[in-house]
């Protein structure tokens, strides 16, 4: 799934919505900043969480953050802008171009989900984190991801191309042994599961469903199909039936 265009737009919508600020309030609670500390965001996407980082670390600290869309950069530099201990790079979660050792923490919310080698992903982590560096990490149990108020087989059929925007379903159920295996210890997870029952523009629900409707189309459901799927949940919200459910997880580690 490409975060561009309108995708991406969405996408910093959810970041801002405030389900977006409670994740990144876990993320940063798990790496227990101190000031003037090196940080690396692998997927910072607009930029939210960099900018966080950069307030805790300050000017004396250094925060890079990484990520593959330039649109997604752009918005970054521009929400980060007067911040000199921020620094924006275009790159892979697979081939951080880092030096080994560099960074005290390394935070990553909801971007292994969508990376295909989740494996070297993790072991770049480890490679440049110093030793008892931490590691805070959001990813998501998908199937437990549902919206409820539409039809239930126009829901199911929505639902069932969704699983394909991402390449992992049930990431988090795998974490711990991954990050074992690279040399991570003291491996800690928290469920940070959520509710939505209303539609509003501050809600996650609310631009997560448009996310869905595009790429049900983009992936062969009818126009108007998606749109109908759109119509119920407005429905479903005005008549009190509305529903969503999220699972994130944060795990965390320290570096060996």
């Amino acid at each position: 799934m490409e975060f561009g265009g309108d995708t991406g737009l969405w996408q910093r919508k959810i970041a801002e919505s405030k389900e977006g600020v409670a994740r990144r309030l876990v993320t940063i609670e798990a790496l227990t900043l101190l000031t003037g500390q090196s940080i690396l965001d692998v997927g910072c996407g607009g930029g939210h969480l960099v900018k966080e980082i950069g307030l805790a670390v300050g000017e004396t600290g250094k925060v890079v953050g990484v990520d593959s869309s330039p649109e997604q950069l752009e918005s970054a530099t521009l929400l980060c802008e007067g911040f000199p201990q921020i620094e924006l790079v275009n790159g892979s979660a697979t081939d951080l171009s880092i030096g080994s050792g560099s960074f005290d923490s390394v935070a990553s919310i909801q971007v292994l989900d969508y990376v295909p080698d989740v494996d070297t992903a993790i072991g770049e982590m480890r490679r440049v984190l110093r030793p008892g560096g931490k590691v805070a990490l959001i990813s998501v149990l998908w199937d437990h991801w549902r919206f409820h108020g539409a039809d239930p087989i126009l829901n199911e059929r929505i639902f069932e191309v969704w699983r394909d925007h991402c390449k992992h379903q049930m990431l988090p159920l795998e974490m711990p042994m991954k990050l074992s295996k690279v040399g991570f210890q003291g491996i800690v997870q928290k469920p940070i599961g959520f509710i939505n029952s209303h539609m509003h523009s501050n809600a996650f629900a609310y631009f997560a469903s448009k996310l869905v409707a595009a790429f049900a189309v983009s992936k062969g459901i009818a126009q108007e199909d998606a749109l109908l799927w759109l119509r119920q949940l407005a429905d479903a919200d005005k008549s009190g039936d509305f529903g969503f459910v999220s699972m994130p997880v944060l795990t965390s580690a320290v570096a060996s």
